[in-house]
């Protein structure tokens, strides 16, 4: 076909756009992670989700519309690609892999088949040396052929790499953190559980912190990949919400940061939280009833709950009750807080 050069500013589709979230047990990657794909595909988007821990995701259905694919062992590099060309093809608007770790670490994941190769490698020197009559050192057999078994896995998870890279769809992915100890400074550090230089691949890769649910954490700064304009979006003690996965999606379409595209549809968590402050400036019982009324399954224009969205602004929300109850007086005590934010095991 013929060879032409286009102007960069004559596309305005979308973009390749790849984010990594790490994080330990309970941080809430997995709801954390379907929210930024909320905000990523829109309103009224359609979002694939790839759940390999069992249906774990099955959980937040409740609170987001998805399409699920239970991915079950093994965990080869080349099933996920092929789930992410299919979710392409097929026309959603965001991808999320939760847990992504599987394809590492995973039954049938890469380190399972380097130990697999390696074992078979070992006995194959066995059987040879039991052919010609020599000594078998299996430790020695096992340091001899460690590299080599890694060269088909590790070929295998550049192979999927390159095709996600392909990709246009906007793909999320969760990913498994642990603390370990760094064998180099003898001090633990967290790692994330997937393939080492992963994390660079993507647009954007970050912590959440392992003691608050969904907050952003940028305090180790070899723990997070952003370029200059993502670190205006993402900052440290934020929490994850719908509108990051916005703002990424409009830089995605090349869009200035900051300004919306015609035709964008409102910031949703605004205007919840404005419909909840006047309620709460009335008082408590204003705001009990907001809390308690229309909506608090899922509010208008989104998949997500109204007592989701306000969530990360529940202090001022108090602040507002409180200074309503008593203008003058001291603070209400929190335990008198209408209704229970949102408190579920998250993963």
């Amino acid at each position: 076909m013929p060879i032409k050069f286009l102007p960069a500013s004559s596309f305005n589709d979308r973009h390749g756009l790849f984010v990594a979230l790490v994080g330990g047990t309970n941080s809430g990657k997995s709801f954390s992670a379907l929210r930024l794909a909320r905000g990523i595909a829109g309103p009224k988007g359609r979002i694939a989700a790839a759940d390999t821990e069992g249906g774990r995701l099955l959980h937040l259905k409740r609170d987001f519309d998805f399409d699920i694919l239970l991915m079950d062992p093994p965990h080869h590099p080349a099933q996920y690609a092929e789930v992410a060309e299919a979710a392409e093809v097929a026309g959603y608007d965001a991808l999320l892999f939760d847990s992504f770790s599987m394809e590492w670490r995973g039954v049938g994941g890469v380190l399972d088949q380097m130990d697999s190769e390696l074992e078979r490698a070992v006995r194959r020197a066995e059987a040879k040396a039991r052919e010609k009559g020599w000594n078998f050192d299996e430790d020695r057999a096992r340091n001899a052929n460690k590299m080599a078994a890694s060269i088909k896995p590790k070929m295998a998870h550049k192979l999927m790499v390159n095709s996600l890279l392909a990709r246009r769809i906007p793909i999320i992915f969760s990913i498994r953190g642990e603390m370990t100890l760094d064998p180099d400074t003898k001090k633990e550090k967290f790692k994330a559980a997937t393939a080492p230089g992963f994390l660079f691949e993507v647009t954007v890769s970050f912590r959440l912190a392992s003691d608050r649910r969904g907050i952003i954490d940028l305090s180790d700064p070899s723990s997070y990949k952003m370029e200059g304009i993502h670190r205006g979006m993402f900052r440290d003690g934020d929490q994850l919400s719908e509108e990051h996965g916005a703002q990424l999606a409009a830089w995605a379409r090349g869009e200035v940061h900051g300004q919306p595209s015609a035709g964008a549809g409102p910031d949703i968590a605004a205007q919840v939280f404005e419909e909840a402050a006047a309620a709460a400036r009335q008082g408590r019982d204003a705001f009990a009833a907001w809390w308690n009324g229309p909506g608090k399954e899922s509010a208008p224009g989104t998949d997500t709950s109204k007592r989701v969205l306000v969530n990360p602004r529940r202090p001022e929300l108090q602040a507002m009750v409180e200074a309503a109850e008593n203008p003058t007086g001291p603070a209400a005590n929190d335990d008198d807080f209408p209704g229970t934010l949102p408190g579920r095991a998250e993963g």
